[in-house]
């Protein structure tokens, strides 16, 4: 999350315990906040929906969660800038397409589709794919769990973004034994975000698993630029007694070159200072890698 700048992880068949999610809001509580709905029968080894949040780049407080269906389908309400809602519904779909048409109806039925609440994004893995195209072989997928999961989306008002901006492209992000390739987990938007959602990709995770990671930068056009940041110094290297080392013989060569070159003309001191200030970033870098 840190190396790839991800703000909201959406994650799938989790297995998570309320035993292991806790450990992990233990030791990463710094910088991460995870929020996880379990199957209740089997937390460990069926199901689960997770969001993670990068505490760093997001509003973790005052947010709002709540399950739909345990361990298949949770929705989360965050702050974005200027207060404006995000509301994001993760799910996991079954695998057995004749369980798909009671899921998706299930889903909309329920008080958040009865409500007609808003939603931003529906995303996740749908076990499923509404477009030939988003199979190799090219194929229809069931009718009935297809026609499901599209009144759903029309209830919900959302589409699938990145077929729209890619009507004739292809991206796989699963691959099964049978030598087929499908585009089962996808991002569903609100009409209102198109021009919000760029950079689409899918890439490996750092986790191994069967699916390809999709990602996708959110950015409304009312939002302010924000850059890479300026590096700051590791707390944790301030007292590594090898780099103090590096970092006091770096200085004193700097300070002799300062001191013996007090001639006017091409020698400049505020060049060697900020060749100072490049070369102990260098050495902070490396030995925080090691």
């Amino acid at each position: 999350m840190r190396e790839k700048k991800i703000g909201i992880l959406c994650l799938q068949e989790t297995h998570l315990t309320e035993e292991h999610e806790n450990q992990i809001n233990t030791l990463y509580s710094r910088r991460l906040r995870v929020i996880n709905s379990k199957d209740r029968e089997r937390p460990g080894s069926s199901a689960g929906v997770a969001f993670v949040l990068n505490k760093e780049l997001t509003n973790t407080e005052n947010i709002e969660f709540k399950e739909i269906i345990p361990g298949r389908a949770l929705i989360l309400k965050t702050r974005w800038h200027n207060n404006e809602e995000l509301t994001i519904l993760n799910i996991y779909a079954p695998n057995n397409p004749a369980e798909h048409y009671n899921f998706w109806t299930t889903i909309k039925d329920s008080e958040m589709g009865r409500n007609n609440q808003q939603i931003d994004l529906l995303l996740g893995d749908f076990n499923l794919t509404e477009d030939p195209l988003d199979r190799a072989p090219a194929r229809m997928d069931n009718e009935a769990a297809t026609d499901a999961l599209r009144d759903l989306r029309e209830t919900l008002n959302v589409h699938d973004s990145w077929r729209k901006t890619h009507p004739t492209s292809r991206l796989f992000t699963f691959y099964s034994n049978a030598n087929s390739y499908s585009r089962l987990d996808r991002i569903y938007s609100s009409p209102s975000h198109d021009n919000s959602l760029y950079d689409w990709s899918a890439c490996t995770s750092a986790i191994p698993t069967d699916h390809h990671m999709i990602l996708v930068r959110y950015a409304p056009p009312n939002m302010p630029h924000i850059g890479k940041g300026r590096w700051s110094w590791p707390l944790g290297l301030v007292n590594d007694e090898k780099l103090l080392d590096k970092m006091s013989k770096i200085g004193q060569m700097t300070q002799r070159k300062i001191e013996t070159n007090q001639q006017p003309g091409g020698f400049n001191p505020q060049s060697e200072w900020e060749d100072f200030k490049i070369k102990i970033r260098q050495e902070a870098k490396k030995t925080s890698k090691e």
